[in-house]
């Protein structure tokens, strides 16, 4: 779909989920790889459905006669995204029957199938279920004669995401009534897939599915009464959060106060085994108030994200990526003043999971039994409730150091878990914030101020992705470990604006959404452009997750237009159109898929030879410039600027095993490798510059 040369957000967004399940597809990717990523792909549906079909059907659904054509444009869109869905689902599920799943039993790894066990694995499954299952499984009868109609025991309240089977009946019971249809959840505690014994199992490591165990078992739920259908369905639900202004006032109480509804909020999806009969359709469709375009047949398990664990379980290496372990750096076991001195003489550049993440658990280590720290400040938007960052904090408190914490309780599907980290802080001392009323604080900073003779000093952390451990493992992330006198006072005045004053700051060397990185952006790029227009030179790199911001885009294709040239390294969505002739034909648009999360945002203008580049947690996204609080900062160091340029610009551009190129129709195509060149992979280099690859 084309606006204005301008792709559809929604559209974009299932344009990458796409890329991410074709990577399932390349048979050089290992086993459980291609599993993950298809794992990865129902997640990111999920999501999709929960926030954006959501948010688009509130739309359709408050708009009146006065935005007719708005809400025929919107019905349309969802008509395309049902389209789009359909064809990935079935992508995504071809992938998992037709070549996982093969792949697997040629390892002597199955999943089998109800109608694939013999009599001794139809016995244990039996036992297994009568020990396991049936004591925790609660079948819930729907009185009445037909689908259409229900007695005193009404439709029950389903979780959100949950597995459950709808079961049609015949008979008559013990009081003498006959129920025609049941519910039957599954539930939550139990695991989607299950290990069956090596001695009935033909010396393979042999797996039944949950569902297959219940809809095998069903009967025993249902005594005396004859099952002659048995169903699975999902439903997902609106995960989006509304609050009023009141709420606002106390956004700790009302998300307390909303988040346990979010599990059974209106529904925006029905999914279905494919061989679901019509009556059970139209029911479940009548209970949750969906129309045809909202159900989506599946051909396998329904809720595919949650075998996500199977990559854990299966312990066989060569199944997955070769195991990365980055050099030993002296940075990760650095101790005492003589790291804050080294800091005075240089900064440090990260590159997460290239480098370790520990370097920044030592920096704050080091600052909390540091007898000469004195306040250590932080935003905190997604981590683990026990996570070292955490334990420090805490242990900073402890020791009588002046520790503030911005956390952001909003951060979507993290807010629950944020509640309990903000609880756990407030109860050792720890001043806790919540930013700005109207904004989520999406900026990641980490401030250290050290007494050294009788003055203040200030060491910052400044990042494009949180202070979480574990996805800086997953995910690529540049970081900066400084002590920059003015960058630092720059920091100190971004908390002071956080948590006590909102006046006017001048900030030196930062710029800051909401307040300026809008006017910033733009004048560097029009600086580009006065500069080719005057014969100098001029060209724009800029590497992000996401770019939608229809303005900015508008200005790149004026720049484009001008004859700047610009290249952009955009993970997901991304609704500029490059290659159009007279209007973007100057711009090219990549996006890497490996076995790490693209999520670093880096944006470098030429300057006529005098170049800016600043790191940022936001991307080119309306919400990251106008509705949240983020940090745009600097690269001084010129041997930094290099290797940033290097490392997310020009190897990516050289590779061609994960690199896709978007042409002008909105159509992404991968880059393969020219005849008798072998593969170069942008991620697998990396890890060899940085560490050891197939480490024990």
């Amino acid at each position: 779909m084309h606006d204005n040369n301008f792709f559809t957000r929604e559209l974009s967004l299932l344009e990458f989920n796409k890329r991410v399940i074709e990577q399932a597809s390349d048979k050089s990717v290992p086993i459980l790889e291609r599993l993950k990523y298809l794992c990865i792909a129902d997640s990111n549906l999920d999501e999709f459905f929960e926030i954006k079909v959501a948010f688009l059907r509130k739309k359709i659904k408050l708009s009146d006669k006065r935005f007719l054509s708005e809400r025929e444009n919107n019905l349309q869109l969802l008509k395309d995204i049902r389209r789009k869905v359909n064809a990935i689902i079935k992508l995504q599920y071809d992938l998992l029957q037709k070549s996982v799943f093969r792949a697997l039993r040629t390892k002597n790894i199955v999943f089998l199938r109800r109608r694939e066990l013999n009599s001794a694995q139809r016995d244990w499954a039996s036992k297994y279920f009568d020990t396991h299952i049936l004591p925790i499984i609660n079948p819930m009868i729907l009185e009445g004669n037909s689908p259409d109609i229900i007695g005193s025991h009404p439709f029950p309240r389903i979780q959100n995401k949950s597995l459950n089977f709808m079961v049609k009946l015949k008979g008559s019971d013990v009081f003498g009534n006959s129920p025609k249809l049941a519910v039957v959840p599954a539930p939550r505690i139990l695991p989607r897939y299950i290990k069956l014994p090596k001695k009935i199992s033909q010396d393979k490591d042999t797996y039944i599915f949950l569902s297959s165990l219940i809809h095998e078992n069903v009967d025993k739920l249902f005594p005396g009464l004859k099952v002659w259908g048995c169903h699975q369905f999902r439903v997902t639900m609106n995960s989006n959060l509304v609050f009023d202004d009141e709420d606002l006032n106390d956004i700790k109480k009302s998300l307390t106060r909303l988040l346990p509804e979010r599990k059974f909020n209106e529904a925006v999806r029905l999914e279905v085994v494919k061989d679901c009969p019509k009556d059970i359709l139209k029911f479940l469709k009548a209970q949750y108030k969906l129309n045809d375009i909202d159900i989506y047949k599946i051909n396998g398990p329904v809720n595919l994200n949650r075998f996500y664990s199977i990559y854990d379980d299966i312990k066989k290496k060569e199944l997955k990526f070769s195991v990365y372990k980055p050099n030993n750096n002296s940075l990760q076991k650095a101790k005492g003043n003589k790291f804050f001195e080294d800091l005075k003489e240089r900064d440090v550049l990260l590159h997460h999971p290239y480098n370790d993440f520990k370097i920044v658990t030592n920096f704050l280590k080091l600052a909390v039994f540091d007898k000469n720290t004195v306040a250590i400040k932080q935003t905190i938007y997604r981590t683990s409730l026990d996570s070292e960052i955490i334990k420090l904090l805490i242990k900073a408190a402890k020791r009588n150091i002046a520790v503030t914490v911005v956390i952001e309780l909003r951060a979507k599907f993290d807010e629950e878990n944020n509640i309990k980290i903000a609880k756990k802080l407030e109860d050792v001392g720890v001043q806790v914030t919540y930013g700005i009323r109207k904004y989520k604080t999406h900026a990641k900073a980490l401030l250290i101020v050290r007494k050294e003779n009788n003055q203040l000093v200030n060491y910052f952390h400044l990042a494009t992705g949180n202070y979480n451990s574990k996805t800086a493992s997953l995910y690529t992330d540049f970081g900066l470990i400084s002590s920059n006198k003015q960058i630092g006072h720059d920091i100190h005045k971004f908390f002071l604006q956080l948590t006590g004053s909102n006046k006017d700051m001048k900030y030196k060397h930062l710029f800051l959404s909401p307040l300026n990185s809008y006017k910033k952006i733009f004048k560097f790029i029009s600086n580009e452009i006065n500069n080719k227009k005057n014969g100098k030179d001029a060209f724009i790199r800029a590497k992000m997750n996401q770019l939608t911001e229809r303005k900015i885009i508008s200005k790149l294709y004026e720049a484009s237009k001008a004859g700047v040239k610009i290249e952009l390294f955009v993970r997901g969505e991304c609704i500029l159109m490059p290659g159009i002739k007279g209007l973007s034909e100057n711009i090219k648009v990549y996006s890497t898929i490996g076995r790490y999360l693209e999520h670093s945002r880096a944006f470098f203008f030429c300057n006529n030879n005098n170049p800016k580049l600043y790191l940022s947690s936001a991307d080119l996204m309306t919400r990251n410039i106008h509705n949240r609080v983020e940090i745009f900062f600097p690269i001084i160091n010129k041997e930094h600027r290099e290797r940033i340029c290097f490392e997310a610009f020009d190897l990516q551009k050289t590779d061609n095993f994960k690199l896709w190129k978007l042409d002008s129709t909105g159509k992404y195509y991968r880059k393969s490798p020219s005849k008798g060149h072998k593969r170069l992979h942008s991620q697998d280099e990396l890890c060899k510059i940085h560490g050891v690859m197939n480490a024990s």
